[in-house]
């Protein structure tokens, strides 16, 4: 791989070279989801399908390297396999339900061991199975970013697509296609070559179609730049009002759902008020204004509440009521005898008309 440096200069040894770093460079790209696991501290909505099939695609073309005895296929495969293998093992300690991952992580060593093996024991004999098997996981690697071409034709933005990605996947490709063109290598040039082509089709869609909604392709910017018209942007406001407002949209629901509880709270006490009417105890609150805010303070008291609750003994009722009834009765009586009283004076009393 590094000939350039001890038998001269050629562009089979500039490819491998170039080849070298930026396919390695491209490996680092795990970093920043080891990142964000390490945050969370959890991997909890995080797949580590991509690292352990970094893995597989990592020990299938280093095997297909090992039998093709090429220098820079081994070496580029042999970093993938390390760093990848350093991913799974981050991602396997972060894990707090380790059993899946685990079978997971066993069935990936079985078949780095299998591929090992066959290599030893049967060598040439498996040397195209091995070289398809390589293709096609080039080729799905390859067109994994196709999978949000679908979210970037239905908002016709390109905001989605990691454009920085796309740049890298397209030298990647390019570079290990023109190196097997060099090589002829079939299961070098088929792969890189779809790979390139997608890629290339990918940064297209950057050029003919806008980064965010509302705005210009840089396409027609830059036809408006030299026909010299200046046109003013557009703003995406649907995606700032919900990054600005969501707190305040989040309060404002919690307010009008607490209002909401509070009518409903209010018209249960009005029902029972009109219920309590004929029985003369409309005023029976149940105290259900205001339980739910820890804010607020009870302002409703009833009458039984702020009354003394005093035993009744039925015997001194009794009392009580015979008393009434002997005031009552003598009161008439007297009442009687006054009248009667004064019915005899004016009976017995002389007649002065004459």
């Amino acid at each position: 791989m590094f000939e350039i440096f001890t038998q001269g200069f050629s562009l089979l040894n500039l490819l491998s070279v170039l080849a070298f770093f930026t396919t390695v460079g491209l490996f680092f790209c795990g970093i920043p989801i080891c990142r964000q696991i390490w945050k969370r501290k959890d991997t909890k909505e995080i797949s580590g399908a991509p690292f352990l099939m970094g893995v597989v695609g990592g020990c299938c073309w280093m095997t297909y390297g090992l039998l093709k005895n090429d220098g820079t296929v081994k070496w580029v495969t042999a970093c993938q396999v390390i760093l990848y293998s350093t991913y799974t093992v981050f991602y396997w300690c972060m894990t707090k339900k380790k059993l899946w991952i685990t079978l997971k992580v066993l069935g990936v060593i079985g078949i780095c061991t299998s591929l090992v093996l066959g290599v030893h024991f049967l060598g040439m004999k498996i040397f195209h199975p091995l070289g398809i098997v390589c293709l096609t996981l080039n080729i799905a690697d390859f067109a994994a970013p196709l999978a949000g071409i679908r979210v970037v034709i239905r908002r016709w933005a390109t905001s989605t697509l990691p454009l920085p990605l796309c740049i890298a996947n397209f030298l990647v490709s390019t570079e290990w296609f023109l190196y097997g063109l060099l090589k002829n290598d079939f299961y070098l040039i088929f792969p890189n070559g779809v790979g390139s082509l997608l890629a290339f089709i990918q940064l297209l869609l950057f050029v003919v179609l806008p980064r965010k909604p509302g705005q210009r392709a840089p396409v027609v910017r830059l036809w408006l730049w030299i026909r010299g018209v200046k046109v003013e942007e557009t703003k995406e406001i649907v995606a700032e009002l919900g990054e600005c407002d969501e707190k305040k949209m989040n309060r404002a629901q919690r307010w009008s759902q607490k209002i909401k509880m509070n009518v409903s709270t209010v018209a249960e006490e009005l029902e029972n008020v009109i219920y309590q009417l004929p029985t003369k105890d409309q005023f029976a609150y149940t105290h259900k204004i205001g339980d739910d805010d820890s804010s607020s303070e009870k302002t409703v008291e009833t009458i039984e509440e702020k009354k003394p609750v005093v035993a009744v003994n039925p015997a001194v009722e009794a009392v009580k009521d015979a008393d009434f009834e002997r005031k009552v009765r003598n009161s008439l009586r007297a009442a009687q005898e006054a009248r009667e009283s004064a019915l005899r004076r004016t009976i017995s009393s002389p007649d002065l008309s004459d």
